[in-house]
């Protein structure tokens, strides 16, 4: 049961999402990102007060289609030279120049110390990689792992006999489970 309950939520994580891959020029658009906000407080703040705030910048994937980024938004600069899974990473704050890549993530920000900032040149980046979840994959997903799940149960079920006829002609049958217990009167 639990091997099935590991293999549904790794293919949920696996096919919520949708990783696009970025232009190592579109990295500029990025330059000046900031989101101090990311307590709930502070945006509650904001709101309220009116104050106009950009928490989202649009940068184009490869084949032109705009992608909002947020920090909620994971991205992963693919290097040249790495050969290994480029990892994803949420940026509070993001500095993009001719020379580096300047990131501070999201990690350890909430415990009012700052993270210690990844630094990339960008001699060494080869492109971002963008992932985005689909809310519509994930329905799909949990829908189709719903039925599959119903559907085998009720071939299950089908395997086994009903049992028939019963002491009392209630419908459905009846399990019996040997004799029943009677009350002895208590002595006074």
């Amino acid at each position: 049961m639990r091997l099935c309950a590991a293999l549904t939520a790794v293919s949920l994580l696996a096919s919520c999402t949708t990783t696009y891959a970025i232009p190592k020029p579109e990295l500029a658009r990025l330059d000046g990102f900031r989101d101090d906000n990311a307590a709930l407080l502070k945006e509650l703040g904001d709101v309220m007060l009116n104050r106009p705030n950009e928490r989202h910048r649009m940068v184009r994937d490869v084949e032109g289609k705009a992608h909002p980024f947020s920090s909620d938004t994971p991205l992963a600069l693919a290097r040249v030279s790495a050969q290994a899974e480029a990892e994803f990473q949420r940026f509070i704050e993001v500095g993009v120049d001719a020379d580096r890549f300047r990131g501070v993530p999201l990690e350890g920000s909430s415990s009012g110390a700052s993270a210690a900032p990844l630094v990339v040149p960008l001699t060494e980046v080869d492109h971002a990689q963008l992932r985005e979840f689909s809310l519509g994959k994930t329905l799909l997903l949990t829908g189709t792992i719903g039925v599959v799940l119903m559907g085998s149960l009720v071939a299950v079920s089908m395997l086994f006999k009903p049992t028939t006829g019963s002491e009392d002609d209630r419908p459905g049958g009846v399990i019996d489970l040997g004799p029943q217990p009677r009350a002895i009167p208590a002595a006074y």
